[in-house]
């Protein structure tokens, strides 16, 4: 297998050998098609921008926070335990402190993939539409 030989750029070249901070703020950007995310859920990329097919990026956006709003919804109620009546048996009816988390679930997730939609909708720059 042949290669190439590295090619020599001049000191005014475009190339660089070690990013830098600076470099951020003169326009560089990551192209992404889903987005890392800090635990806070806002997104770990330099000026990103979506590429792509948008209905792909605004579903991976969607199911990521939607996952990450769910997850943190019960890691704030890791408290909530459901058991057994105080007779010792079990019951039917659904346990309230299981019915409001999964309503909390619910509201994370909805406002998770609010946010997802406005996030591609505002940087997707796709394949030319």
């Amino acid at each position: 297998m042949a290669t190439s030989p590295k090619k020599e750029t001049p000191d005014t070249g475009v190339l660089q050998d070690k990013p830098s901070a600076a470099a951020a703020q003169h326009g560089d950007h990551d192209r992404i098609v889903m987005a890392s995310r800090r635990a806070d859920g806002s997104m770990d990329q330099i000026n990103p921008e979506f590429i792509g097919d948008k209905a792909t990026a605004v579903a991976a956006a969607k199911e990521q926070l939607a996952v990450q709003a769910v997850s943190a919804v019960d890691v704030a109620a890791r408290g909530v335990s459901a058991g057994p009546t105080d007779d010792g048996t079990g019951s039917s009816e659904p346990d309230a402190d299981v019915a409001a988390l999964k309503d909390a679930h619910d509201k994370a997730k909805e406002t998770a993939e609010s946010q997802a939609e406005r996030e591609v909708e505002q940087l997707h720059k796709g394949l030319g539409d």
